[in-house]
């Protein structure tokens, strides 16, 4: 099988209580990895996972014209690049999912 690590920060951290953990993911899309093995996983935080990471309507998960879910400005890095949700995860990835950056100071 597989092995993925998966690190989390900001709110999910907070959120799963964890930095990081391993994932027998062969073959799964990362789409997979955050709609259906990390809530399956986190059975008691799966709402509050879905509401945080994606769009939601209805408590469902919002889906774009292409079939994918949509994330709520939450990024996704896999081995340090940015990837779209289709990207098939192998051995070895290491997959980051960042929140949403704000804030800094602009001076004119």
């Amino acid at each position: 099988m597989a092995k993925v690590r998966v690190k989390y920060f900001g709110r999910l951290r907070e959120l799963l209580g964890i930095k990081e953990e391993e994932y027998d993911a062969y073959g799964i899309t990362v789409a997979d990895l955050l709609l259906k093995y990390v809530p399956e996983r986190h059975r008691n935080k799966s709402k509050e996972w879905m509401e945080t990471i994606f769009m939601t309507v209805r408590d469902e998960v919002a889906i774009s014209k292409d079939g994918l879910p949509i994330l709520k400005n939450y990024i996704v890095l896999v081995n340090g690049r940015n990837v779209k949700l289709t990207y098939r995860l192998e051995n070895g990835d290491e997959v980051a999912i960042l929140p949403p950056v704000g804030g800094g100071y602009f001076e004119n």
